[in-house]
């Protein structure tokens, strides 16, 4: 086999194909300009790499236009066909993060801030602006600005690991992954922010009749 890596090698991707095959599985995404070979490999073993992570119940996500590439439960996770009309839950592969109440309205924000822009174009945001933006919707008990401040920053250092925000040669200036796109689609981020606009006015009422009390 001209592909074989290793004497008794099975495998039917190139070097590179597999590297980039590794990459996406250890997540969470590729992108065009940090990893120029491994993105080279999957936008030309496009379809060879898809095959290999179905067999593993999971799909690649291309974005050329934005650069990202990443994996996803395929078939948006839902249950499979296994013949006799029978289905069976799709086994989970991928490690899934828990995401904090602050982590959340970061994301929703961030990606507010896509939907805004023109297709293409760089989206950068100022740190201390999407802070005050989140602490909008603390709630009235939440009086600690040093712990909430804390909290804030911590799950920004999270944003930036899951690549999703990349600092930008200007101080607290923050460059958004146009991948949440993809991550994040425009029905569920409405769901979230519904929830939350819940949760906002719901806090208003509480302080109100603590006001009038």
């Amino acid at each position: 086999m001209d592909d074989q890596l290793w004497e008794g090698d099975t495998g039917t991707l190139t070097f590179g194909s597999r590297k980039a095959l590794v990459q996406l599985l250890k997540g969470p995404m590729v992108n065009a300009l940090q990893h120029v070979e491994v993105w080279r490999a999957i936008t030309t073993d496009q379809e060879a790499l898809n095959a290999v992570l179905n067999n593993l119940f999971l799909e690649l996500v291309l974005d050329e236009d934005a650069g990202v590439a990443f994996t996803r439960p395929a078939n948006g996770g839902q249950d499979v066909a296994v013949g006799n009309n029978k289905t069976e839950p799709m086994p989970k592969v991928l490690r899934t993060e828990t995401l904090s109440h602050f982590d959340t309205l970061i994301i929703l924000i961030l990606r507010q801030e896509l939907t805004m822009a023109p297709p293409g174009e760089r989206v950068i945001v100022d740190r201390e602006e999407i802070r005050e933006q989140v602490l909008l919707y603390r709630v009235e008990d939440e009086r600690d600005e040093a712990k909430l401040a804390k909290r804030f920053d911590a799950a920004f250092k999270r944003i930036e690991q899951y690549s999703l925000a990349k600092k930008t040669e200007t101080p607290e200036r923050f460059e958004v992954s146009p991948a949440l796109r993809q991550i994040f689609d425009a029905d569920t981020v409405a769901g979230v922010r519904a929830e939350y606009e819940k949760f906002n006015i719901a806090a208003d009422l509480s302080a109100g009749t603590e006001e009038q009390s």
